[in-house]
């Protein structure tokens, strides 16, 4: 066998720009007032249903409770995850570069041909265009 087809990954990259870091920091602040919203809907949502249900059973009671509690507690974590990414956006400099998914990528080999050359293939986008392949 003298060549033979390969999927390897390609790493995207971009490049931190005044466009990319407002675009990602109002992306961000959606995100983030939706989480603030969840949250504020728990608190309602557990507010009324105990004012509803305080003659019910105790324990059933509990349980729906600590599952809105549970569910309140991965919302919080995630404000916090997303505030940490706002912060860190902020402080990127211009021109830095930033990982942002990885593609597929399918091609030939054969004999003789170098492997780092084809395995570690990188595409750094600017302002939503190609600038550059790297091999």
């Amino acid at each position: 066998m003298e060549s033979i087809s390969l999927q390897c990954p390609v790493t995207i990259k971009v490049k931190v720009t005044e466009k990319f870091r407002a675009k990602m920091l109002d992306k961000m602040e959606k995100q983030l007032a939706e989480v603030d919203l969840k949250l504020s809907k728990i608190d309602i949502q557990k507010k009324k249903f105990l004012e509803e249900h305080a003659e019910d059973n105790i324990q059933q009671v509990g349980a729906i409770v600590q599952k809105m509690e549970v569910d309140k507690a991965k919302g919080l974590k995630l404000k916090a995850k997303i505030e940490q990414d706002i912060a860190d956006m902020k402080h990127l400099g211009l021109g830095a570069e930033i990982i942002q998914g990885t593609m597929q990528h399918v091609f030939n080999v054969k004999v003789g041909d170098k492997m780092p050359a084809v395995m570690n293939t990188e595409i750094i986008v600017e302002d939503e265009k190609i600038i550059e392949i790297r091999n």
